[in-house]
């Protein structure tokens, strides 16, 4: 079932269910409600970053990762240094797409003013379930795009957040038995993105160009020909968001009402540091062989960042509110 019928049938049962209900008449005071809806992701942009270095300083790779900048042209290289840092970054972008929403609510009128504050749960799932090419790379992430990789993919799944917002509201009551409404909130988003990328090198170790000019260029060529880097990881971060809100909500009773809701969401950035490639250029994710790191060499794990940018969204829902 797709989420446009499954949005049709739960606006089925929620009248139905509201129809079946027979609620006592009161007035003013706390409220509480429930909503089931779709959500429309925005697009977003992603910035990818490690702290790999070269691949000519990759010991597996090349075995004499230590003598590289001993050769002209290398001399900048950093294989051997303490501070790896970041080699450069590279971004890549994914178009918007849907999911469910669904959400809880207790406010409470304020008085006799058209004032309502709330506090609100709500779950969002966006299916962005999509892949993409990378777009553009810089420093060394650029120089393997450019020397020895012949695809270079990220991919990102499910889209998950428990929200919880803090509303104020607007009432524009009337003498009819609808109420519009608008609205502003502030809340935290614990947010998790499932991530996965591929980087594949050339099969043809004559086609790559990494390492040109040094002693053993061909023994890193047939080293990296053919494999590939891989990371899966399930991204999470707590986003801090804002709403809009806005809707009409039309009176079943005195204590009951039966609305449609809309809103737009805005997140801070998602960022996780804890992306591990594993395997790395076709082997475990260190830049040192178990042998070179005994003689003193480098055994940290390579690992990076994901960074997703424009993280908003759109919903419409319908709302079913009963006064107690």
């Amino acid at each position: 079932m797709n989420h446009t019928n499954r949005l049709f049938v739960a606006v089925l049962l929620v009248a139905g269910a509201t129809l079946g209900l027979a609620a006592p008449v009161q007035a003013g005071g706390f409220y509480f409600s429930t909503e089931l809806g779709m959500n429309f992701g925005s697009s977003m942009d992603m910035t990818g970053q490690s702290n790999d270095r070269a691949s000519v300083c990759d010991g597996y790779i090349n075995p004499m990762y230590a003598t590289v900048t001993n050769t002209p042209g290398y001399e900048d290289y950093n294989c051997t240094g303490p501070d790896r840092g970041a080699t450069g970054d590279w971004q890549n972008s994914f178009s918007s797409d849907e999911g469910v929403l669904l959400g809880t609510a207790l406010g409470y009128h304020v008085g006799a003013s058209p004032l309502r504050i709330e506090l609100e749960y709500f779950y969002r799932d966006t299916d962005y379930d999509q892949t993409s090419d990378v777009g553009t790379a810089s420093g060394e992430s650029g120089d393997k795009l450019e020397q020895e990789l012949v695809r270079t993919i990220d991919r990102i799944g499910d889209l998950t957040s428990h929200n919880l917002f803090a509303n104020l509201y607007y009432d524009f009551s009337g003498n009819s038995r609808f109420t519009p409404y608008i609205g502003v909130g502030i809340g935290l988003g614990f947010t998790e993105v499932e991530y996965s990328s591929l980087w594949a090198r050339n099969s043809d170790a004559a086609r790559i160009t990494t390492g040109e000019g040094l002693p053993n260029a061909a023994e890193i060529q047939a080293n990296l020909a053919s494999t590939s880097s891989t990371a899966d990881a399930e991204l999470d971060d707590t986003l801090f968001g804002y709403q809009l809100l806005f809707g009409v909500d039309y009176a079943l009773s005195d204590a009951m009402a039966l609305g449609v809701k809309g809103r737009w969401v805005d997140f801070d950035s998602l960022k996780d540091s804890g992306v591990v490639w594993d395997p790395l250029r076709g082997h475990p994710p260190y830049l040192r062989t178990p042998a070179q790191a005994g003689q003193g060499g480098d055994r940290e794990h390579v690992s990076g960042g994901i960074k997703l940018d424009d993280i908003e969204m759109f919903a419409v829902s319908v709302n079913l509110k009963y006064r107690f």
